[in-house]
């Protein structure tokens, strides 16, 4: 028999946490499943485990391939899956033991093609955060245009496995949930909600997030990549489902990215990368001051989104402190 449910997690390097995830994932309360671990090129002592866990429990399985990246590895696990519903799970994260078990059961009750949790986030001191998956019960991205800029982490969803079948995770490319996540609520017929933080998000210290990277202004290519999609499926301007994506570049492009940049560990990089997000960001929503995101955000915000646009970089990174 074909199990219920594909688990799909992407591997590369990660062997200190690694045996806490798929111990995590082994001790799931749903019996129907199977697990997809895709060894992405990993260099460390990651395989090893990996190949413990094959050999001790049948649910799992072990593919290796040559490093490439997140969605490449996410790629090669939906290419090997069988289970009607898939989710995924990042290698150094954990699941609640009741993480698939109530996460299928809402979806298969409601009839729905996505089923969404909350998450907690987690560092190595112990402090946790709350992070909402969305403020729904069941619904439709058609019903409720705003359910479309939920949280956009592909690893707080269960997923009917039909989705894929014509969409991927972009390869190469930074951004790849934030890509791929609002297409796939946008297809699904229903979507349903367990009000429970079943998913819990690994912080870890020393993130690249911190790393000058021009791949930083990919988040405007993702989002250019879900309204051509809209677009070619027939959503027509003036369509709520646009205005709620256009909010993506005040959110994700101006907001988002602008707090990533003025945290850079390269102090002389930051004016420079600064300059280039305002660019692109006019490029992709010349008109960005008259959206809603933008004027409804705090007098502080807007104060240093109106500098932004007057090149006055360094005082904007005083402000921030």
């Amino acid at each position: 028999m074909k199990p219920e449910i594909s688990v799909i997690v992407p591997v590369y390097n990660v062997e200190s946490w690694l045996a806490e995830c798929l111990s995590s994932i082994a001790n799931q309360q749903e019996s129907s499943f199977e697990v997809w671990l895709v060894n992405d090129g990993s260099t460390d002592g990651s395989l090893k485990i990996l190949e413990q866990y094959e050999k001790e429990d049948a649910r799992f399985h072990v593919v290796t391939r040559v490093n490439g990246g997140l969605s490449a590895a996410r790629n090669t696990g939906l290419s090997h899956a069988t289970g009607e519903y898939v989710c995924f799970v990042d290698s150094d994260d954990v699941i609640d033991p009741g993480y698939l078990k109530q996460l299928y059961e809402a979806a298969v009750q409601n009839h729905a093609e996505i089923a969404v949790c909350d998450m907690e986030y987690f560092d190595e001191t112990g402090k946790r955060s709350f992070s909402s998956g969305g403020d729904f019960s069941h619904t439709s991205v058609r019903e409720m245009p705003s359910l479309i800029g939920i949280n956009n982490s592909a690893c707080n969803k269960l997923f009917k496995r039909s989705l894929f079948e014509q969409l991927q995770f972009p390869e190469g490319k930074y951004y790849e949930d934030l890509a791929t996540v609002p297409v796939l609520l946008y297809r699904a017929k229903w979507v349903v909600k367990v009000n429970r933080a079943l998913y819990f998000y690994r912080q870890r210290s020393g993130s690249i997030a911190h790393k000058a990277n021009p791949k930083l202004f990919e988040i405007y290519d993702a989002i250019d990549g879900v309204m051509n999609t809209l677009k070619q499926d027939g959503i027509k301007e003036g369509d709520p489902l646009l205005e709620e994506v256009r909010h993506f570049y005040v959110i994700h492009g101006l907001d988002l990215t602008t707090l990533r940049i003025k945290d850079f560990e390269e102090k002389d990089i930051r004016p420079k990368y600064l300059q280039e997000n305002m660019l692109r960001l006019q490029q992709s929503y010349p008109d960005y001051e008259h959206d809603n995101s933008y004027i409804d955000a705090s007098a502080k915000k807007r104060l240093i989104w109106r500098l932004l646009k007057q090149k006055h970089y360094g005082m904007v990174l005083k402000i921030y402190g």
